[in-house]
């Protein structure tokens, strides 16, 4: 989806290294519900890897439409086997921002094939004649900017994919303000389980805000 070639790489390689740190958290956590959890964060990260490259829209979109939305179902459910009642209200509350995460993914896959079906129609409207048809087309093949292949068609997934776009920036913000605090609290020797308290917070920010830049190429 991503056109300009430097910004597909930047958007590659942050992502991959997301992946990465999450399957390494996946597999070094202890209870198996966390590793479940960072599994599905290393899913997501790959997916909006693959995602940024043309031929990442070829991938079948039900089986990732499956994946997030089971996923997004994931987190609140996890979260309410946590310990006593107030335990599980604060998870509960943790997992809200996750699990609109997965759930966004789902509707981004599902947004960006109805998009990129609406394009190969438009484009075979106007093979038949027609400014009109031409215009669609191009609608669907290239967002103003330049840095996508396509955007959204109509007001109201353009206006979602707005708001998703500024919920993540907020997120991400929220997310790498708690992780520099939590690094700079800690001290220079911080403890492990500090130190990967401020990672996890640092990378979910890095991830919020690499989704953010992909809902704003797609308005």
């Amino acid at each position: 989806m991503i056109a300009a070639m430097g910004l597909r790489w930047i958007l590659t390689l942050v992502f991959a290294a997301l992946a990465g740190y999450a399957a390494w958290r996946a597999v070094r956590s202890p209870r198996w519900p966390a590793r479940v959890s960072h599994a599905l964060h290393a899913a997501m990260a790959v997916a909006m890897a693959v995602m940024v490259w043309p031929w990442g829209m070829q991938l079948a979109v039900g089986p990732q439409t499956a994946l997030f939305t089971a996923a997004a179902l994931w987190f609140p459910v996890a979260a309410s086997a946590c310990g006593d009642r107030a335990g599980r209200a604060r998870e509960a509350l943790r997992s809200l921002p996750h699990a609109a995460a997965m759930a966004a993914m789902a509707w981004m896959v599902y947004a960006m094939d109805a998009a990129m079906s609406g394009g190969a129609h438009g484009s075979g409207g106007s093979g038949s004649g027609g400014a009109g048809g031409g215009e669609h087309a191009g609608h669907h093949g290239g967002s103003e900017s330049g840095l996508a292949t396509m955007s959204l068609t109509g007001p109201d997934a353009r206006t979602a994919a707005g708001v998703l776009a500024a919920f993540f920036l907020a997120c991400a913000l929220w997310w790498l303000a708690r992780g520099f605090d939590e690094a700079r609290t800690a001290g220079p020797a911080p403890g492990a389980a500090t130190a990967r308290r401020a990672y996890d917070l640092l990378c979910h920010g890095v991830m919020a805000a690499g989704m953010a830049v992909m809902y704003v190429l797609m308005i």
